[in-house]
């Protein structure tokens, strides 16, 4: 199964290691999953661990990166443009919150079988992206879908 993962489940996967992605981390650790991953998606995580909140420091911030970064599969980016964004077809349904686009154009560039989320305004779009070749689930649906 190929997997898009946003950044809130990559925190509760790789941060905070919630006992509900058993299921998922084994099938990561024995390549039945594949999480896709892109240098927009590295640069977010990267921010999002520096949070106040999660209170980590560098050192623990560098360790989840580097998880992140050797259990994924990082699609580069276009050769003649290296910080280009992948970009999503016409009349793909857009997300309220444009700093998630890129999620979705992921999805859709690797031919994912879902992207996962936690974000209300991308489970929104769940629906209109069937119609592009991918689906948009909760944790909940992906533990189901892999288990």
């Amino acid at each position: 199964m190929k997997l898009v993962l946003d950044t809130n489940v990559v925190i509760d996967w790789l941060v905070f290691d919630h006992p509900f992605l058993s299921a998922f981390r084994e099938r990561v650790r024995y390549g039945q999953v594949t999480v896709f991953t892109h240098q927009p998606a590295v640069d977010e995580l990267r921010r999002v661990l520096g949070y106040r909140e999660l209170k980590l420091d560098a050192a623990r911030q560098a360790q989840v990166l580097g998880q992140y970064q050797s259990q994924t599969s990082c699609v580069p980016p276009k050769e003649h443009v290296p910080r280009a964004p992948l970009e999503l077809p016409k009349r793909f349904p857009r997300c309220r919150d444009p700093d998630d686009d890129h999620f979705l154009a992921l999805a859709y560039h690797v031919r994912a079988d879902a992207l996962v989320s936690r974000d209300n305004a991308v489970l929104k779009l769940a629906r209109r992206a069937r119609r592009f070749g991918f689906q948009i689930m909760t944790v909940p649906q992906m533990v189901a879908a892999i288990s």
